[in-house]
């Protein structure tokens, strides 16, 4: 096993490994693609996000393609006893080692903040403009939940109080966007931070992002989103892994994230933890889903029995079901038309989701009663929310949101 130090000079941080010479670093040229991550690490994941970055560095020391660059956006801990980094770099092979040039240091800075997203990808289209960007966000995610649903700082008073308990333990196992310190990004935020830049996909290595009302209102920040529609694992996705494959531009775009999905899993369906689910969405179609979807709902449908729908976490108030289980239950024992609107869903979600896979049991640690799995039994890839009059509070954010809107204005 090649031995490993990283040392700082002259602005760099370097990793010392053995990898061949070939690409170097090359401020301001354009490349066929730019991949950008983007850690929110000023939380419990820093330690995680931190291996990510390892992970993506033992990729590079193996050389990486000429017409690819990687760019990372860092705001954390990088080491146990180390100060708070907030620094955009490149990695690059260069004379025989994976270098991690800092390209711009920022000084402290919410990264929850949309403004600074797109000042931060605005800076990465200065320092590596590219035929071709994708960007994979680390931190934790809680699907369309806003977070005045999930900050624990908020009072418990009157109308305002969490019905589904998003919190994490600080040893818990998985990740939930957010929060750079304590402060959480909305998923509406983020649609209109990630708009700086025309991405070609958007990879969320993040809880729960699978979700109908947030890829919804994600619609229009990339032309395909891969997303988990259950909790990820702490060590969120393997980059020494999925790099080569999403960089590989022999493939189509939705090739290489249908590979990189189908890998993932088959990676986790060997771990101690054995557990994964990934989606690969191609937005277009999630107009027309929209449309099956208000369909139904205009429709003749009975009320959920929610023991019978797909969960997709271990909350005794369930937050997140499959999409599919869930509009199946409405519609089997209803009119001929709900049938109909539904069978039409069934055809448009096909469309929609390019690939999905999951392992046969999910794990999660949401709550407080310790973590578990469950058997992920009737799952399409695409988790929703449903409504329930005993918890009007969250009934009330899911109105508010675009799908809810558009998909039951009646509401």
């Amino acid at each position: 096993m090649l031995k490993r130090l990283l040392y700082s000079i002259c602005g760099t941080i370097v990793l010392l490994t053995g990898c061949q010479s070939g690409n170097s670093h090359r401020k301001g040229t354009t490349s066929d693609q730019t991949f950008i991550i983007y850690a929110m690490a000023d939380n419990n994941l820093w330690s995680y996000l931190s291996r990510n970055v390892e992970a993506a560095k033992r990729y590079v020391a193996t050389g990486l393609p000429e017409n690819a660059r990687i760019l990372i956006y860092w705001d954390g801990q990088r080491e146990y006893f180390g100060e708070k980094l907030t620094m955009l770099t490149e990695l690059v092979c260069e004379d025989g080692q994976a270098v991690e040039y800092i390209l711009k240091k920022y000084d402290d800075q919410n990264s929850a903040d949309p403004a600074v997203m797109r000042q931060v990808l605005s800076d990465a289209q200065s320092f590596a403009p590219a035929e071709s960007y994708g960007i994979s966000l680390l931190a934790h995610g809680t699907g369309w939940f806003p977070p005045e649903l999930v900050d624990l700082r908020q009072p418990v008073s009157g109308n305002t109080h969490m019905e589904h308990d998003l919190r994490r333990p600080e040893e818990a196992l998985t990740r939930a966007y957010g929060p750079d310190g304590i402060e959480y990004m909305s998923v509406e935020d983020l649609a209109q931070g990630l708009k700086q830049i025309d991405f070609d996909y958007v990879i969320f290595d993040l809880c729960f992002m699978s979700s109908i009302e947030a890829l919804y209102a994600l619609r229009d920040v990339a032309p395909y989103i891969m997303a988990s529609p259950t909790e990820v694992m702490g060590a969120g996705i393997p980059y020494d892994r999925m790099l080569p494959i999403i960089l590989n531009t022999g493939l189509s775009v939705r090739d290489r994230l249908a590979k990189a999905a189908e890998d993932i899993v088959a990676y986790y369906d060997i771990q101690i933890y054995q557990s994964a689910a990934f989606t690969v969405i191609d937005t277009k179609w999630l107009p027309k889903v929209a449309d099956a979807v208000k369909a139904i709902f205009e429709g003749d449908t009975t009320a959920p029995d929610l023991e019978a729908i797909q969960e997709l976490e271990i909350l005794q108030e369930h937050a997140f079901f499959d999409l599919t289980s869930y509009l199946r239950n409405i519609t089997e024992d209803s009119s001929d038309a709900a049938r109909m609107a539904f069978a039409d869903f069934e055809a448009t979600l096909a469309e929609t989701v390019i690939y999905q896979k999951h392992t046969p049991q999910i794990y999660s640690a949401l709550g407080t009663g310790g973590g578990a799995y469950f058997d992920a039994t009737d799952m399409c890839g695409v988790s929703s929310y449903i409504p329930r009059d005993w918890l009007p509070v969250t009934r009330a954010a899911y109105y508010a949101t675009e799908w809810g809107q558009y998909t039951q204005p009646q509401q």
